[in-house]
């Protein structure tokens, strides 16, 4: 049954945008994060990392500074990664980057720890490794449920 009371915004840019199953979405230009609530967008932004390669690539990316420093702003702030801190820990193996080219790869998982450190800890990021992408979606519908039902009082919700 979908809950009529809040609807769960996805960004335009997911191209394989979790279900919400049982949950009202619809499809919109996120400004920062991939997913939100409507009508608290300035409020709540969930940002996901599908494998711990794309992580790495963002983390080199200008513009994924951007990012970082928008969520920042952002109350309730979270990054959900679909992958185990072991995952991590021994990156590249099991990344989609070809054996033979892991001697030149330049970010590590010391690296990658660091950042994902500074981004909770200066940043005021949650970040959750939730192994998997159906516990992701499950995560990402609870907060958005419990922020909401702490949230909804409030009148002051501009995008």
């Amino acid at each position: 049954m979908n809950d009529p009371d809040y609807t769960i915004i996805i960004d335009t840019r997911e191209q394989q945008p979790w279900t919400f199953k049982n949950r009202t979405t619809a499809t919109s230009k996120l400004d920062t994060g991939d997913y939100s609530i409507a009508g608290f967008e300035n409020l709540v932004a969930i940002e996901r990392k599908k494998n711990v390669s794309e992580l790495a690539t963002n983390i080199t990316e200008p513009r994924f500074k951007d990012v970082i420093s928008r969520l920042s702003s952002i109350k309730y702030s979270f990054m959900l990664l679909e992958f185990s801190l072991k995952d991590v820990l021994i990156y590249p193996i099991g990344s989609n980057i070809p054996k033979h080219k892991w001697q030149y790869i330049k970010i590590t998982s010391n690296f990658i720890l660091k950042n994902i450190t500074d981004w909770q800890m200066e940043n005021n990021i949650q970040v959750f490794f939730c192994g998997s992408a159906s516990n992701a979606e499950n995560l990402a519908g609870y907060l958005l449920r419990k922020i909401y039902n702490k949230e909804k009082g409030n009148i002051n919700h501009e995008t």
